[in-house]
């Protein structure tokens, strides 16, 4: 018992206790050495109040991890090709196509419509074509499936046709050789 209270000694000293300190603490230490023997981990009930944190911690993160994918996945589908949140738009798109085939037609009317959009709003030709033959590439693989639906691509060449009637000549010239060659004209 008195190597032990040396060894109490030595370390409450090593981490700054005065001497009088330390004979008011060498009571309470001793005793928290006996109160661990009875003890068990498996025991939920008795477990310290660490343990709680050290269990739904990791749980605790990956919902909010999960959670934030969710909220970006959601943000991101009414971004335009200019906005940071494109890329995490077009990975979950592919994403959705993977699942879900028919899912196509929705992507390929919101590229038309992005490229309408870009228009709209000035963007440069560079970024408006890079759109466009997103758009020309979903629509072309749409366009060979089972169930490719003319009304989406009415929907797709209105928003084309509005665009092109507004862009520059480079612009209208790219719109309108992507609808020749899907031949939807």
């Amino acid at each position: 018992m008195s190597s032990n209270r040396n060894q109490l000694m030595k370390e409450l000293q090593a981490v700054g206790a005065s001497n009088a300190e330390i004979e008011d603490l060498l009571p309470i230490v001793s005793k928290l050495g006996q109160l661990s023997h009875g003890r068990t981990t498996a025991t939920v009930e008795h477990a310290s109040p660490s343990y709680w944190p050290r269990v739904f911690r990791p749980a605790a993160f990956t919902l909010l991890g999960l959670g934030l994918g969710v909220f970006l996945i959601v943000i991101s589908q009414a971004a335009l090709p200019t906005s940071m949140l494109y890329p995490a738009q077009k990975l979950s798109d592919s994403l959705a196509v993977r699942v879900d085939p028919q899912y196509r037609a929705i992507v390929m009317m919101k590229r038309a419509q992005q490229v309408n959009q870009l228009v709209a709003g000035h963007a440069s030709s560079a970024q408006v074509i890079a759109t466009l033959n997103d758009y020309t590439s979903e629509a072309s693989v749409y366009r060979s499936s089972p169930h490719a639906d003319y009304a989406a691509f009415e929907f797709c060449e209105t928003n084309l046709r509005q665009a092109a009637s507004a862009a520059s000549p480079t612009v209208r010239k790219a719109i309108f050789a992507s609808l020749q060659s899907l031949d939807t004209t």
